[in-house]
């Protein structure tokens, strides 16, 4: 990886750990050692226009200060090009901060990033593909999906609200919609015969996503070196759902039980349905299908590491 000249800074201003003066500090850092440009997200989908504008416009580095769905629409503007990913945590969770050993304070995380740029240090990244969406983190076709979508609606402003207001979605979407439901969709794995399901999680990191700090083993031998992680649950059955919690927060053994089928290093997903489904791509809220396809890119993705 060659040493970066030009760098654009993407900043998604309503994040939920984003700043003023923490910006302007990050600012001033990148300054001193790159020709730097900033600028804010305004909607949703802007920060892929901008990455795509940056690649076009011979950007070397696209650094994000915002969470991994900010995250996720600039890796889209990016993949297949030469243009380096930066990533500086200002989400409410961090996943592929966490998953590139990145520190979480976003000051601390940008002198590393400064370190590392400088040195030329990077590595690319296989990312997953969901119906023509990258996506560095995780997919989901059901419960995750659902939870996600009921949280998008709530929007909370604030780390506090945001992680009260996620438990209430995954634990409604669960206990009304999934616990007990008999299968609806059906999921094959590289070409093979398909099997039943009522919620499909695809992986690309463990933790697969966090609360309150602590990880949550869904797809436990999930690795950004590796393929997809694959984990499907052809029932939830209500009498056993606080022990899959517990195993989810720790030994992840959860993925032996009896209504679990789990694969590793997949490279591709298809998950069908008679009836329309829920999706979400790295947190963000797809719109529903009856048809999902997950494919793996490999080395799509420059990222300074």
């Amino acid at each position: 990886m060659q040493r970066p000249q030009r760098v654009l800074l993407v900043v998604n201003p309503v994040a939920r750990t984003v700043s003023r003066p923490t910006l302007a500090v990050i600012e001033k850092a990148l300054s001193a050692d790159f020709k730097l440009e900033v600028l804010e997200t305004v909607q949703r989908g802007h920060a892929t226009e901008m990455a795509a504008q940056a690649a076009f416009d011979g950007v070397d580095l696209v650094t994000v200060f915002s969470g991994d769905g900010t995250i996720n629409e600039v890796l889209n503007g990016l993949a297949g090009t030469e243009v380096m990913l930066g990533v500086i945590p200002g989400g409410a969770t961090n996943i592929l901060a966490r998953a590139l050993d990145l520190p979480l304070d976003p000051v601390d995380a940008t002198g590393v990033l400064i370190e590392k740029a400088l040195l030329g240090e990077g590595r690319q990244l296989h990312l997953g593909v969901a119906d023509g969406r990258y996506f560095a983190v995780n997919c989901g076709a059901g419960v995750d999906a659902a939870a996600m979508a009921r949280l998008d609606a709530k929007f909370p402003k604030n780390q506090r609200s945001f992680e009260r207001a996620a438990f209430f979605a995954v634990l409604r979407s669960v206990l009304a919609s999934y616990a007990g439901r008999l299968p609806d969709l059906t999921v094959a794995i590289d070409g093979a015969e398909p099997v039943p399901s009522i919620s499909v999680l695809v992986g690309k990191t463990d933790p697969y996503t966090y609360y309150k700090g602590r990880g949550l083993r869904i797809t436990p031998d999930a690795s950004l070196e590796k393929g997809l992680d694959v984990l499907s649950a052809r029932a939830l059955p209500r009498r056993r759902l606080l022990r899959i919690a517990v195993q989810i927060f720790g030994s992840a053994r959860h993925v032996r039980g009896r209504d679990i089928d789990y694969w590793h290093d997949a490279s591709r997903v298809e998950v069908t349905s008679a009836q329309p489904f829920p999706v979400q791509v790295d947190g963000d809220v797809m719109t529903e299908r009856d048809k999902l396809i997950v494919e793996l890119a490999r080395d799509a993705l420059w990222v300074v590491a």
